[in-house]
Parts: structure tokens; C-alpha cells; sequence
């Protein structure tokens, strides 16, 4: 089983929870990768922007530049944003890496990455889809984030849509009932809601899972994508959503704690 994992490597400077500047790559799929890594789990990578080493690397367009202050909460500006996934990309460059792979994990940054056509050829090649909704909850304007709704079409195709209870609450209204969610376009939806724990909601119905208790992350940096990684493996390897949330908030812990 080979999970596949596309998206944007960025340029990060991080602002530590004391204070700490650093400068590094980052993007979803470089920490989606740590989670499999770790889990022994067999994957591809495709991005763009940057080269992280072991990845295809699809050429062309300027790196997404973030910066994350973790100070008294997370803040984050996106300086600068990398080009989309097109239809085209996913023809030349996605399709021809990811063959094997039943599940896809997209990790986009901003609303721009996977456009609604680069999706549906996706899912059209047979593709399971999760997808990280804080890009379409991001929007495509370069500056500090600013969270708001997106519309449902917008991610047809998608089987899993990811959130944290933030992008949550802006993409659904503010509420997070099942029909809010369900509402939002994908026919599951994971919403984490850190030391709360997670919510899932499949048209079963909505499942809430508590948190571990096993205390917050120093740098949290990249624990939403190593989340969604590892939510994505369990549900591939046949975990209801509640068992697959739980095994996710264990294997994030492992990684951050």
C-alpha cells in the first residue's frame, strides 16, 4: 500500500514559542512524509517550489514564502505564493508518480494550489482524495492569513476533507454540526480540535474522539499535515474515521511530544 502526497514545499521562517527565528523548508508534504516515515509506510512525493530531496519536483513558478509566529498562539503570513497544481501537471508529472496509489493526500497552502479541474482529473484517474482545506479556507491573496468560506464545488471529488476547528468554524459559519460540515462539500470531513481532541462526520453521523492529553507541542509546525497523513494511512488500511482520528492524534504525538 502506497500513499501518495502532492503539494507545496515551502520556504518557512518560524518564530518559536520563545522567541526562536528560524529558516527552513517546510510544506505539507515534507511533514506528511515524517508521519509515514514513521509509521513505515510506503509513499511518493510530488511538489513544486522547492527540492526536499526524494521527491518529483515539477518545474516551474517562484517557492511559496510563509512565516509562522508561534508566539502567544500561531500567527501566519504567506509572503509569496507557488503556482497551481494544473490539469496539466497532474497529466505530465502527478499521474506517472502516484500510479499504485489508491489514496492521494493534497496539502495545499492557499486556495490557488488544486484548482476544481486539477481535482476532478484526480479523482477521474480513480484516485481517493484527502484534502488539507486550509488552502480554500485561506483563500488566494498573498498577506496575513485570513480564513473565510469556500464554495463546495470548489472541492467536488474530494472523499476527506481535513480541517483544524478554526478553518472549521470560518468555513462552516461557525457552527459544526454534521449538516455544517457535510455542507462544506466532502462526504467526510476530520476536524481537529487540539487538546479537544477531533470531530468526524460521515452522513453515519457525527463522532467526536477526546484528545490524549499528552500535553501541547513546543513547535507545532507541520502537526496538522503529519495529522493528515496518518489519518489518511489508517482509513486506507481499512479504520473507521473515529479508530483512524485516534491512531492520528497517538502517531502526531509520537512525532511532536
Amino acid at each position: 500500500m502506497k500513499i501518495g502526497l502532492v503539494g507545496h514545499t515551502v520556504i518557512d521562517t518560524v518564530v518559536g514559542a520563545d522567541g526562536g527565528e528560524s529558516r527552513r523548508l517546510g510544506g505539507s508534504p515534507l511533514y506528511a512524509r515524517r508521519a509515514l516515515e514513521a509509521a513505515g509506510a510506503e509513499h511518493v512525493v510530488v511538489t513544486r517550489g522547492a527540492d526536499p530531496g526524494g521527491a518529483v519536483v515539477i518545474p516551474g513558478g517562484p517557492a511559496y514564502e510563509s512565516r509562522l509566529d508561534h508566539r502567544d498562539g500561531t500567527r501566519q503570513v504567506l509572503a509569496q505564493f507557488g503556482l497551481p497544481f494544473s490539469a496539466g501537471d497532474v497529466q505530465a508529472y502527478v499521474l506517472p508518480a502516484v500510479a499504485g496509489c489508491e489514496w492521494l493526500h493534497l496539502g495545499s497552502q492557499g486556495g490557488s494550489d488544486f484548482p476544481p479541474e486539477t481535482i476532478a482529473a484526480l479523482a477521474a484517474a480513480g484516485h481517493r482524495l484527502c484534502l488539507d482545506g486550509q488552502g480554500p479556507a485561506r483563500g488566494a491573496e498573498p498577506g496575513p492569513v485570513r480564513l473565510r468560506p469556500f464554495p463546495p464545488e470548489s472541492i467536488a471529488g474530494v472523499a476527506i476533507l481535513k480541517l483544524n476547528q478554526r478553518e472549521a468554524v470560518a468555513a462552516a459559519g461557525g457552527r459544526l454540526d454534521a449538516d455544517a460540515l457535510l455542507g462544506l462539500g466532502a462526504p467526510e470531513v476530520c476536524v481537529t480540535m487540539g487538546g479537544e481532541g477531533v470531530v468526524t462526520v460521515t452522513a453515519a453521523g457525527l463522532m467526536r474522539v477526546a484528545g490524549t492529553g499528552a500535553g501541547t507541542y513546543a513547535d507545532p509546525t507541520g502537526a496538522g499535515d503529519s495529522f493528515a497523513a496518518a489519518y489518511v494511512l489508517a482509513r486506507a488500511q481499512g479504520a473507521e474515521p473515529a479508530e483512524a482520528a485516534a491512531r492520528a492524534e497517538a502517531a502526531t504525538d509520537s512525532l511532536y511530544l
